[in-house]
């Protein structure tokens, strides 16, 4: 694996969780297989990292470019007409775009993103499984998959997953660290942006510039991958926009800051449909997302991060997901098959949404 040398992790721990052979998350097997296994799908390179990496998308289901208006998202809210920038309601499918490995270290939505390629491809997913519940729901949509958003950070991070290992070394990695090798960690790593100057590890949060693609300027994006994403909602117009993260706690829908309640609302429902399938198959699972928080009185007040910008660009509903790791300190312990299946859980409560509403 490729590893900056400016941004060295030495004195790598060995977790006791083996990683399964099946388990594909380095930047090289994965475009490995994007380029040389996909066949049903549609290949495109959205943007080219300040490292020189491609970050691909694989798309199933015929886009619909006749359904455009003649203006863009905002300036059909000003018209007081959405029409104006899609008619949505005249789709022959519903559009689902999942985002995966905007940071680096949060590799388990690499794993999930790039499962659902092989299930759409193969009819199994990584492990071997088949779903055909969740396939056949899949091949109604129109699907953007997006396995690694952050092949940079994603190429800095020397472990394949996190299962049995510690969250102090996962926020090494991920954070990164000082020139003297302390630690930024989190949220304190977000009080440098873009992550220059005093860097003795430069984590995987960040591509090679030291942008953290989740709190970008959007009027005047320093990152051609948030430029490029934020393009895709505009181009796409998806009617859900899964932003994939991940933390050490239970598997978790957060709240959109900056969208309208309606939109709020709608993530909840989709949080409801999600967390019933981890209840049936024993998976504990977080809250469900509060309302409001772009509200006057919130101190100090929320980001206006990626996932509600791309709100503002097009997209009708974008949800940030945050799976479990998997650390051996979590609150609760997840294996590699269980992440995996809270991943393709959420693509079928998503799937099932979408379909529902048509």
């Amino acid at each position: 694996m490729t590893i900056k040398e400016h941004t060295p992790f030495a004195d790598l721990l060995q977790s006791n969780v083996p990683v399964p052979e099946w388990w594909t998350t380095r930047v090289g097997q994965v475009n490995a297989y994007i380029e040389n296994e996909v066949s049903r799908g549609e290949v495109k390179v959205l943007a080219t990292t300040p490292g020189g990496r491609p970050v691909y998308s694989v798309s199933y289901g015929q886009p619909e470019p006749a359904l455009r208006g003649a203006a863009n998202f905002n300036s059909a809210l000003g018209a007081r007409d959405p029409r104006a920038f899609l008619r949505r309601e005249e789709r022959s499918r519903p559009v689902l775009v999942v985002l995966g490995g905007v940071h680096g270290q949060e590799m388990e939505n690499t794993a999930g993103t790039l499962s659902a390629v092989k299930l759409m491809e193969t009819g199994r997913d990584l492990s071997g499984r088949e779903r055909p519940e969740l396939l056949a729901m899949l091949e109604r949509l129109r699907l953007v998959l997006i396995p690694v958003a952050n092949p940079d950070g994603r190429e800095r991070v020397p472990y394949d997953g996190w299962v049995g290992l510690p969250t102090k070394e996962m926020t090494r990695i991920g954070q990164g660290t000082r020139s003297d090798g302390s630690p930024y960690g989190w949220p304190g790593c977000k009080a440098v942006h873009p992550m220059t100057g005093d860097v003795g590890g430069l984590g995987g949060y960040y591509d090679d510039a030291g942008v953290n693609l989740m709190h970008d300027e959007w009027p005047a994006p320093m990152s051609p991958v948030t430029a490029a994403l934020l393009g895709l909602a505009r181009e796409e117009g998806p009617d859900l926009l899964l932003n994939l993260h991940s933390h050490s706690a239970r598997p978790t829908v957060l709240s959109t800051a900056y969208v309208p309640r309606a939109v709020e609302d709608e993530a909840a429902r989709l949080a409801e449909r999600a967390y019933g399938h981890f209840d049936a198959a024993g998976l504990e699972h977080g809250a469900l997302p509060a309302a409001g928080l772009e509200h006057p009185g919130t101190e100090p007040p929320p980001a206006f991060n990626l996932t509600s910008a791309l709100y503002h660009a097009g997209a009708a509903l974008p949800v940030t997901f945050e799976c479990p790791h998997g650390l051996a300190d979590g609150v609760v312990p997840f294996g590699y098959e269980e992440i995996l299946s809270i991943q393709h859980l959420l693509q079928r409560a998503a799937a099932e949404q979408l379909l529902a509403a048509r």
